[in-house]
């Protein structure tokens, strides 16, 4: 397994694909918080989705 990234690392990839009005979200989610985001952008701590994480999330 891939190691993740830090919260600093993954926000820094993440902030270009969100939409301007997300930025200030993503500016201050840490953790879980930080994941879920990234999960609505296709975006993964490790590069590519975990084994038991639903990448469907509505």
């Amino acid at each position: 397994m891939a190691t993740p990234e830090p919260d600093e690392q993954f926000r820094a990839r993440l902030l270009p694909v969100v939409s301007e009005e997300l930025r200030p979200f993503v500016r201050i989610a840490v953790g879980a918080e930080l994941d879920a985001m990234g999960r609505k952008h296709n975006r993964f701590r490790t590069g590519v989705p975990l084994k038991g994480l639903d990448t469907k999330r509505t």
